[in-house]
Parts: C-alpha cells; structure tokens; sequence
C-alpha cells in the first residue's frame, strides 16, 4: 500500500535536481502545450482521486510526464498529487504495474483501489515501437522527449481521468 503522506509535492520534487535538471522540469512545464480535452477531462473530475506519481527530475521521460501530471493538479485541487522516487518502491510498482520504471502514475479512488496507470511512454508509441530496431526505437523516444507525441500521452491521460469524473 502506498502511503501518500510519504509522497511529497511537484515543488518539492523540483527541489530533488540540480539546478539544471530544475530548469529543464520548468521549461518544459512552461513549453506544453495542453490540448482542450486534456484540461477539460482534469477539470471535470469531481471523484476523489489520489495520483501517485514515481518519477525522478533527472530522467528526461518523467520530465515530460511531470509537466503534464503538474498541469493536471493546478486545474483541479480535489486531486491529491503525491511524488515519489522509484527507489524504494520497486515491488510496489513491479505488483500494481508488473515494471518498475519511470516516469509511472498510479490513478487511485477514495478506498486506494488502482483505477488506472501510465508507465514510462505512451502505450500507442510503444506499440508503434513493438516490431522496430534499436536505432528506430531510439529516434521514436527523442522525438517523444522534444514533444512530437505529446498528444498520445495526453490522450492517454484524458482517458484514465474521465474515470474520475461523473
């Protein structure tokens, strides 16, 4: 069972990096751009929602992830958002999840059942990456990182909030 009073806030996970590892979170935070749907689908859950959120400022797909997860918790204050570091919850992760990779976002209801998850990239990108070489897979993920697939992990997103919303 996670422990959200472990967790601690976006500021706080800022604070985790070096001052470079802060600047690149801040600029991507500030570069997303969220589709109306995305914001719509954070703003209408009105179902309690704890979010916790495995992540570690240094690894550039949980930047990505983290501007997102950010924007989610500053439209809807009913959602409670905790962040922790991968380390030491690797079995919690590899049994909710069976992995134990980053960035990883866990959708619990108000009885802490798992209502939904988001593991390191965009289901429909690694199923594009399913049948691809090493150097495919490796250009597929830098474009995700510069943002090219932004949609897909905001669709992705969209619909594990509508969950949460009546």
């Amino acid at each position: 069972m996670i422990d959200f009073t472990k967790g601690y806030s976006f500021n706080e996970y800022l604070e985790k990096g070096y001052e470079e590892e802060r600047d690149r979170q801040r600029r991507a935070c500030s570069r997303a751009v969220f589709s109306p749907a995305f914001e719509e689908a954070a703003r209408n859950v009105n179902k309690p929602l704890k979010l916790a959120a495995f992540a570690e400022i240094y690894c550039p797909d949980s930047v990505v992830t983290m501007s997102f997860v950010h924007r989610i918790a500053e439209l809807n204050p009913k959602i409670e958002l905790a962040v922790f570091p991968r380390s030491p919850f690797e079995k919690e992760l590899e049994a909710l999840t069976g992995s134990s990779r980053i960035p990883t976002l866990l959708f619990f209801d108000e009885k802490m059942n798992l209502a939904g998850s988001y593991v390191e990239l965009p289901k429909a990108l690694k199923e594009d990456m399913r049948d691809l070489d090493a150097g495919e897979k490796s250009a597929l993920t830098l474009d995700y990182r510069r943002g090219k697939y932004n949609d897909l992990l905001q669709a992705e997103l969209t619909e594990i909030l509508s969950l949460f919303a009546s």
